[in-house]
């Protein structure tokens, strides 16, 4: 039976479900030769990566593609089951990250195109200059750019200029939250910002909250979502129901937030 996924869709960039692993057996052929394989049922293409993890996860990337965990030794007949139980869900997101990919527009870093900062749109501006440099102006990012500059590299220092904002402003955000509900005693062993791929934020074991640097590209209300999101797993290091209680106490209007996140893709 699937349990609910220990990564929600809303923290990370791709959808993902988790079961309980089966029993160790014997292995089953190549597949269970090495750390990566592959294989196909259907219409679904998948790769398998083993590891020392106890439970069996499917993950449905924003390109496309299917990822399945599973721990060492699981059989390839417990795989295959597995990704038939599930092919409804997967073709199910795999077909809606292929239609938002289809319609998104393709991110361009010239003079006059718009990028998000905060949650809102920002017309870049771009000027040569003898020194690179970025600023986030009101309603335009001004960008001093040494002439004959590939767009690359404009998109590259735009980055860098997002980057250095995230840590500049989230952990004020993060410990103005911590502040604010001191009555629950959030004690966070560290915080670091760093670039994700596949998760606004994350809560270690020991406490460790990492927030992922695009969030600064969201509004200021989904942000707060995620690190008080995060702040919870310190007291709920799962999704269960004291979790969402938790949660709920603090983020009332958490629901209508997570959807808020959905098509969220950078």
């Amino acid at each position: 039976m699937l349990l609910c996924a220990l990564v929600p869709w809303w923290q990370s960039f791709f959808c993902h479900q988790d079961t309980k692993a089966p029993g160790s057996t014997k292995k089953a052929g190549n597949l269970i030769s090495g750390r990566i394989s592959s294989g196909s049922i259907d219409s679904i293409e998948f790769s398998v990566i083993y590891s020392a993890r106890r439970t069996l996860g499917i993950s449905v990337l924003t390109d496309g593609s299917v990822i399945v965990r599973v721990p060492f030794r699981t059989s390839e007949k417990s795989i295959y089951r597995i990704v038939s139980e599930k092919s409804a869900w997967i073709i199910r997101h795999r077909d809606k990250f292929k239609e938002l990919n289809k319609n998104r527009e393709i991110k361009t870093f010239t003079h006059g195109s718009s990028h998000l900062y905060r949650g809102n749109s920002l017309i870049l501006n771009i000027t040569s200059s003898g020194s690179q440099y970025v600023k986030f102006n009101g309603e335009t990012i001004e960008a001093g750019i040494k002439p004959g500059a590939a767009e690359i590299t404009i998109g590259r220092l735009l980055q860098s200029a997002y980057r250095k904002e995230a840590e500049r402003l989230l952990p004020n955000m993060f410990y103005n939250i911590i502040e604010k509900y001191r009555s629950y005693d959030f004690k966070p062993t560290s915080l670091r910002i760093r670039t994700m791929k596949r998760r606004w934020g994350s809560c270690s074991s020991r406490g460790r909250i990492t927030l992922n640097s695009e969030l600064i590209k969201l509004d200021d209300t989904l942000t707060e979502y995620v690190i008080i999101h995060e702040l919870c797993h310190l007291k709920h290091h799962n999704h269960g129901p004291k979790f969402y209680e938790l949660l709920s106490q603090i983020c009332p209007d958490w629901k209508d937030l997570r959807k808020k996140m959905k098509g969220n893709l950078f």
